[in-house]
């Protein structure tokens, strides 16, 4: 079952290669803080998970500044992450508000092209994603501990659309220094995963004229341009005959604007 974890610089070092043998299969780490904090520990342990084979993320920590400036601070440092890593997350912790939550994570699914992952408890995030659309379409990774003994136990009132959930912060791992928060995904790993950008249609340049060559009865070359050759080609139907007859017929050429 693949799990996931969170780290911060309030936690010790790490051997993600350890972690990935017992199991670990996702992390996120704690970029940014408010709008000038940022983790000095993020960039390492990402980089340090990724070699592991660990699929990693970034969270940031809301302080309910201005939500605007606090989702482009937390950008500058995540940046845009590639395809098949996890999505940018917002911890919400404190302070629950629905229009600043929906302005955070709308401001980033306008950044990013799809919808940030929204941590947060039970007692707090339902009521928010009942009041915003915008706070509903984030994957939200649900905290509930229950007794918080290491151990998983029944969520109150079932999953609730949640799609991870972190149940506990004294997991003992491997390769993981001291106490570690842990969750499980309660929906496809992928809901929580940046997606594969769609391939945009080609689209083929559209052609401003056309030039008809024809020769005329006189057995004169000659050229119309025209937006319309099939409809030009209707009203003169001698010089499409003439080219049954063994004649020039009819060339149509494409113009386009330089």
């Amino acid at each position: 079952m693949p799990l996931l974890i969170d780290r911060s610089n309030n936690n010790g070092a790490d051997n993600y290669a350890a972690a990935k043998n017992a199991g670990v299969t996702h992390a996120y780490f704690k970029a940014t803080d408010g709008t000038d904090f940022v983790d000095s520990t993020f960039l390492t342990r990402r980089a340090e998970a990724h070699a592991a084979g660990i699929v990693a993320g970034g969270y940031h920590f809301a302080e309910h500044g201005d939500p605007i400036a606090e989702a482009n601070h937390f950008l500058s440092v995540v940046g845009h992450p590639r395809a098949g890593q996890l999505r940018p997350c917002l911890d919400l912790e404190s302070g629950e508000d629905e229009a600043w939550t929906a302005a955070f994570v709308s401001h980033l699914k306008t950044e990013l092209g799809y919808w940030p992952v929204l941590y947060g408890n039970t007692s707090t995030i339902p009521a928010l994603r009942s009041a915003s659309a915008s706070i509903k379409a984030c994957p939200w990774w649900r905290a509930e501990y229950g007794p918080n003994d290491g151990t998983r136990h029944p969520l109150q009132g079932g999953d609730q659309d949640a799609s991870a959930h972190q149940y506990t912060s004294v997991a003992h791992i491997a390769g993981i220094s001291g106490n570690t928060d842990a969750s499980v995904f309660l929906e496809p790993v992928a809901v929580m995963l940046v997606p594969t950008p769609a391939k945009k249609a080609k689209k083929w340049a559209k052609p401003d004229h056309y030039e008809v060559h024809y020769t005329d009865v006189f057995g004169d070359a000659q050229v119309v341009k025209t937006k319309h050759p099939g409809l030009w080609e209707h009203r003169h139907p001698l010089a499409r005959r003439r080219s049954h007859t063994g004649l020039a017929g009819v060339h149509v050429i494409p113009k386009f604007k330089p």
